[in-house]
């Protein structure tokens, strides 16, 4: 089971890289919600593709995902057709 970081660890950890800095210490904020929101999106993506690879319907996808099947489809589909190209050409084709 993965164990999440705490977000009391991850304010800390800002604020002892901004101690005396309320600004940075947003930014810093800014830059690492950023970055954690495009990590989920292709966490998830990644995950998806490598359900549907193995063979589960969109419908059994869907209510791990909390959406309707279409809705799964809709935001996943083309990912999907992404990921099998690389897997089948290759990353570097």
């Amino acid at each position: 089971m993965v164990r999440p970081v705490p977000l009391r660890d991850v304010i800390a950890a800002i604020e002892r890289a901004y101690p005396d800095d309320s600004l940075d210490q947003l930014a810093a904020a800014v830059i690492l919600a950023a970055h954690w929101s495009r990590l989920g999106d292709q966490l998830l993506d990644s995950c998806v593709a490598e359900a549907r690879h193995a063979g589960l319907s969109w419908a059994e996808i869907a209510p791990h995902l909390g959406v309707s099947r279409q809705a799964a489809q809709q935001r996943f589909s083309a990912y999907v057709a992404e990921w099998d190209v690389a897997t089948t050409f290759g990353a570097d084709s």
